[in-house]
């Protein structure tokens, strides 16, 4: 009896196998009618690629800058001789005309007033296609003519590269947010004008997030090199995890609340299931007595891995080996104890 209660309770604690966010046209694209506020931090590297990544940026800094990003619906076709967009995104100075449908989201030019420029894609560029999942990749041409002034021409091309490259927990300074899903997009291009060339070579990174239409962190690199010269760089960061869910997520889909953790830790287990060796991250936010142990299916202790050891705060990483602790194929749980804190996460081995 006290085996079958407390694999009971095990079950009632375990985590669901790992979800990988896949982007939609129904969850992700622009809806006119929404704003934001995108909170300026201070640059950090953006992380590796790959599967069950941890991004950890706990400790970066907000600047205090805020900018606002609003969606219009088109009002007029024909603005500034850009046809076939719906939504107008105004960013930044910048009024962006941009078509967004079922299959992807287009730009097709842009105006900055202040800035006396615009500029019009004869062959837009794809921003993005529906859906998106970890792996998935396109390059798409495009070209087009800028004016400064009203007439001073620049003609430019080039590629956009975007691949969805990575996927994993991002952690924030004031919460945990897992099943990220990141796109990395890679703009190249030329610009040719009568003083000469201009090669730009722009990389952003986007972190998705189930339940959260927009972006929840963007980080970019724009380098601009005039006629040959040395390279002008210039790297930013945003957050924007206050953003408005306006319900429109699909049956199924998790809300933010269920996917963010305001916890003193957030822990990660993969490849799950396993061969050989399973990985195990988890993150602390502050020092804690630690202590992980794997159960078989009745509850029977099987392996102690860590026994309340006292732990700094941050990122810590382990490894079960089925060999070392002669691990048969099966069903087991691996418990973690954080002071007063339980987890559990089942485990398959194959």
């Amino acid at each position: 009896m006290k085996n079958i209660r407390f694999t009971s309770i095990l079950l009632l604690m375990s985590l669901g196998m790992f979800a990988q966010n896949t982007l939609t046209y129904r969850n992700n694209s622009l809806a006119a009618g929404d704003s934001s506020a995108y909170r300026e931090i201070q640059f950090v590297e953006p992380g590796n690629d790959g599967p069950n990544q941890i991004w950890d940026f706990s400790k970066v800094q907000y600047s205090g800058k805020s900018l606002p990003s609003v969606l219009q619906p088109a009002s007029n076709l024909k603005t500034a001789g850009v046809s076939e967009y719906n939504v107008l995104l105004k960013d930044n100075g910048y009024d962006y005309f941009m078509n967004s449908n079922v299959n992807m989201l287009e730009e097709r030019g842009y105006v900055n007033t202040e800035k006396k420029m615009t500029l019009n894609y004869s062959d837009p560029v794809i921003k993005m296609k529906y859906p998106f999942s970890y792996g998935d990749q396109f390059t798409d041409p495009f070209t087009g003519v800028a004016f400064f002034n009203g007439d001073y021409r620049i003609d430019f091309s080039g590629t956009n590269t975007v691949t969805a490259d990575a996927y994993g927990t991002l952690i924030m300074p004031d919460m945990v947010i897992k099943n990220v899903l990141r796109v990395k997009s890679v703009k190249k291009g030329l610009q040719i004008n009568k003083c000469g060339t201009t090669e730009i070579n722009i990389v952003k990174y986007f972190w998705y997030a189930p339940g959260f239409r927009y972006p929840v962190m963007n980080i970019g690199i724009v380098e601009n090199r005039y006629s040959g010269g040395a390279p002008e760089i210039t790297k930013t960061a945003y957050t924007n995890t206050t953003q408005h869910n306006d319900g429109n997520t699909t049956a199924g889909a998790t809300t933010p609340g269920s996917q963010v953790e305001t916890s003193d830790v957030s822990v990660i287990v993969f490849p799950n299931p396993f061969r050989e060796k399973l990985t195990y991250n988890y993150f602390l936010r502050k020092q804690l007595p630690v202590s992980i142990d794997v159960y078989d299916m009745s509850g029977k202790y099987s392996v102690r891995l860590v026994k309340n050891q006292i732990q700094t705060e941050g990122l810590h990483t382990g490894e079960l080996d089925a060999l070392t602790h002669v691990l048969a194929p099966g069903v087991y749980y691996i418990r973690f104890t954080f002071d007063k804190q339980v987890v559990v996460n089942k485990i398959v081995k194959i």
